[in-house]
């Protein structure tokens, strides 16, 4: 799996590994789950961007894809490694650098994963939209996972679940499609659709090609320690429980534990059935309904086919899952609550590992780990130089001082191991003896373990795992502030952009509890740090993230002021400067947005015009969002009666809300559509087409999360048809399948008339 999407997932994983944090099962006997560590070089943004940019013109294409790569790899070895600012500015320049190539789509995709981390939502969505034209299934299936977090950021489940739902049909066999039912299950089990949630959960687990047909397949790899979970499609399944009939499939450890399980029917079919069991390392009982597992073990799972395609009868039908325990290891602090990236000179530095395939014995066991403490070799001085001393291309790193330290179990059976070392400052050529467990490091020195992962979830070949940490001698272990002025114009440009994006948000508070003038005020003294930015930005060449973002906030702060022509202007500014800008369709959107709310004619208008001209830019990811804002005009404007005949706006809604739904028919707006479709066809009582909608957005929208009103209005329908069973079917439904939903009260108190 490429790294794009590891990189986020593996620190994901080691945190919750590391810190015991509750998790979901995430991996099962029909699903291969791999993760990947890398190291790469940090270097200087623009010192890499003028080497690359100078000999892109004479590469080959599969030389600059090359060449791009590895910049998106070492601009996120940056981020990993604390400077953000470097790293997201070498990816901002990827795309500009090297058009055409897939590493631009990566690019695209680490800037969306950390301005979601950052809570820029909007930024996030705007970068994570470019991603759709990669050719690469996981960047895409990626981009469309992150896209729905940001929307859940902001409150829009309903979107959230319309991406995550086409993650399952686009990629089904994919990693990412059991992230997005897990996903998709979160959602409506928050919203209390427990029957769609119990749906969409049940899928987990089961995102995996076939394996085929015979009698006994393959082994395939799975993690120990998780939830294992056995698929099985039989179409006899239906007749069997018909009958009062229960399957079972029994899970083996080779090590001697025996579980037998119910199948349990999941989808609407009746032919897809899955089997579930939680595998633990500490020792229990047969039949208890947790498989007891060790390291190196593997699982079998039988099920009985009572009646094969063939005629014959009791065939057993097995699956062998590899049990293997992909190793983390990682500095921790004293406590043992999260892992750092720094210990202190002269005091205890903690280790931690775990892997269950080195709990072999009953016992608590042991685990060999190699620390180095490496430093870079200074550069030769000018005075050497000039004497003759060879300057090197690249940094020296050199090794100090390594100790091996022996790791213990925690507990029995626990898979958790750890062990303490403690860097020193000293002279490695001093014949002093150091302590057991201690190695020489000074400040600055990096400390890397190491330990190789035999077997784990990759399969093939041994890794080697490595954690790191920086050594840090003396002074107070609290973080301090970054310095309040710099000669320095980038860091300065940052600082001022940092503080007008907190006066915005200050202003906007002020501006939501009715306080106008201290919201006014903040954004005028917004403004100021801005003009001071573009001052700046005249003097120096400033990075054009930096600008893009003093763009964004200045419209933003204007709008704070009502000032909607300066904004519209700040705009097209920035379209001027940078036409290719990822910005300029979040702008308009949102202006168009402040003027669809008033209640004036020629506002609405006018807003109705500035998303039209959303519609007519080439590259913009929010044209479906865009024509629905179309409708909902019009649609405000046949309410509001004035200068306009109520059936013509009407119909101008009806129709932009039709356009949305056919031209846009992924986006979620599309549903959001039929919607305001249906309620208009039940609201002229046109029937019969209202029952055809209706039809059409259950079978294509089946997580909406209005579905419940939906079905009701359905109900409603088939009485005024004169469809009394039918309608209480549909009532009943909303109680057993929405019973949290909005249209529960009404449902049950039609139920009762109907009845």
């Amino acid at each position: 799996m490429p790294s794009t999407r590891n990189g986020g997932r593996e620190a994901r994983m080691n945190d919750m590994i590391l810190q015991a944090s509750r998790k979901r099962p995430a991996c099962r006997v029909l699903l291969r789950v791999c993760t990947a560590l890398w190291l790469l070089p940090a270097v200087c943004p623009g010192a890499l961007a003028q080497a690359e940019g100078d000999a892109t013109a004479a590469a080959t294409p599969q030389q600059l894809e090359r060449r791009a790569s590895r910049m998106v790899a070492s601009a996120v070895e940056m981020i990993n490694g604390g400077d953000e600012a470097r790293g997201e500015s070498l990816l901002d320049a990827i795309p500009r650098m090297f058009p055409g190539t897939q590493a631009c789509f990566k690019a695209h995709l680490e800037l969306g994963r950390r301005r979601i981390a950052k809570g820029r939502h909007d930024d996030a969505l705007a970068q994570l939209r470019l991603v759709e034209d990669a050719t690469d299934d996981d960047l895409r299936a990626d981009a469309l996972n992150l896209r729905a977090a940001a929307l859940q950021a902001q409150g829009r489940s309903g979107e959230a679940v319309s991406l995550l739902r086409r993650i399952t049909l686009e990629f089904p066999a994919s990693a990412f499609a059991d992230d997005a039912y897990f996903g998709i299950g979160q959602i409506h089990f928050e919203a209390g659709r427990w029957t769609r949630a119990l749906e969409a959960f049940e899928r987990v687990g089961t995102a995996a090609p076939g394996h085929g047909d015979a009698k006994t397949d393959a082994s395939t790899f799975a993690e120990a320690g998780q939830r294992l979970f056995a698929q099985v499609s039989d179409r006899d399944l239906e007749i069997l429980r018909s009958l009062g009939e229960t399957s079972r499939v029994m899970f083996k450890a080779r090590s001697g534990d025996v579980e037998t399980v119910d199948l349990d029917l999941f989808g609407r079919g009746g032919s897809e059935s899955v089997a579930s069991v939680e595998t633990v390392s500490e020792p229990t009982a047969p039949e208890d309904g947790k498989l007891t597992v060790q390291g190196g073990d593997d699982v079998i799972a039988t099920y009985t086919d009572k009646t094969d395609a063939a005629g014959e009868m009791n065939v057993s039908r097995t699956i062998r899952a590899e049990l293997v325990s992909t190793g983390v290891l990682a500095f921790m602090d004293g406590a043992g609550r999260q892992s750092v990236r720094a210990v202190f000179s002269g005091q205890p530095a903690f280790l931690r590992l775990r892997d269950l395939d080195l709990d072999t014995t009953g016992g608590r066991d042991q685990v060999a780990v190699k620390v180095v403490a490496t430093f870079v070799k200074p550069r030769p001085t000018s005075e050497e130089i000039a004497l003759g001393a060879e300057v090197p291309a690249e940094d020296v790193v050199l090794e100090r001082s390594s100790v091996v330290v022996q790791l213990v179990e925690t507990a029995e059976r626990s898979g958790e191991f750890e062990g303490r070392i403690t860097p020193m400052p000293g002279d490695t050529n001093a014949p002093v003896r150091l302590a057991p467990n201690t190695l020489v490091a000074e400040g600055g020195d990096t400390l890397t373990a190491t330990y190789v992962d035999k077997r784990h979830l990759g399969g093939g070949e041994a890794v080697e795992r490595t954690a790191a940490a920086t050594v840090v001698a003396g002074g107070n272990p609290e973080p301090q502030s970054i310095v309040a002025n710099s000669s320095d114009p980038d860091v300065q440009s940052r600082k001022l952009l940092l503080e007008a994006q907190l006066l915005h948000k200050l202003g906007s508070i002020f501006k939501d509890v009715g306080l106008d003038d201290p919201a006014s005020a903040k954004a005028a003294e917004g403004l100021r740090l801005v003009s001071e930015i573009m001052e700046l930005s005249s003097r120096s060449n400033l990075d054009r993230s930096v600008i893009e973002q003093t763009f964004v906030v200045k419209w933003n702060l204007q709008l704070l002021q009502d000032k909607l022509h300066a904004a519209i202007e700040t705009c097209q500014a920035l379209v001027r400067l940078y036409p290719d800008t990822v910005y300029a369709d979040l702008a308009l959107m949102r202006i168009a947005a402040v003027r669809i709310e008033s209640d004036n004619v020629r506002e609405i208008e006018s807003g109705i015009n500035v998303y039209r001209s959303v519609l007519r830019l080439p590259n913009s990811g929010s044209k479906a969002e865009a024509q629905y804002g179309i409708a909902l005009a019009y649609d405000k404007l046949a309410k509001l009666g004035r200068r306009w005949n109520q059936e013509a706006a009407t119909a101008a809604a009806m129709q932009a809300f039709r356009t949305c739904a056919e031209t846009y028919p992924d986006s979620s707006f599309a549903g959001e559509s039929f919607k305001r479709i249906v309620e208009y066809q039940i609201g002229v009582r046109d029937y019969s087409r209202a029952v055809e909608t209706l039809e059409r957005v259950f079978a294509d929208y089946p997580d909406a999360p209005w579905l419940d009103e939906m079905l009701m209005q359905w109900g409603i329908v088939l009485y005024r048809q004169g469809d009394r069973a039918g309608a209480a079917a549909k009532f009943q439904r909303v109680l057993e399948e929405y019973p949290g939903g909005q249209a529960a009260p009404t449902a049950a108190e039609l139920l009762k008339r109907v009845r």
